[in-house]
């Protein structure tokens, strides 16, 4: 599906849950049907600062455009999905400067 066709996505909200937290999209279709996608990151990816909490609605909302433009009728995307340290590394792949907001604390850029 390409970008054209999915006329509104809308992140509609973050639910933490013990161990991890919940990423609820929306999805309006072309033809008005609405769907309803959840993603999920695991709070240790939080607390060992792979991710930060600021960066993970985009994380996200990126990992989500990328599948609904590789989503088929043969193959749609799941209602609920894992993001993992795969989808991190390659987040941090398209946003280098991220990269840099990650550094030890204490440590100063010169």
């Amino acid at each position: 599906m390409t970008k054209a066709l999915i006329p509104r996505l809308r992140c509609i909200g973050v639910v933490p849950r013990t161990g991890y937290r919940e990423y609820g999209f929306s999805i309006e279709d072309s033809d008005k049907a609405l769907r309803r996608v959840v993603l999920t990151i695991a709070d240790d990816m939080f607390s060992s600062r792979q991710l930060l909490f600021q960066e993970a609605p985009d994380l996200c909302y990126q990992k989500l455009l990328e599948d609904l433009g590789n989503e088929t009728s043969e193959a749609p995307i799941r209602n609920r999905r894992a993001i993992g340290s795969s989808d991190v590394e390659r987040y941090r792949g398209t946003h280098p400067a991220v990269k840099s907001s990650l550094r030890s604390p204490g440590r100063r850029s010169s």
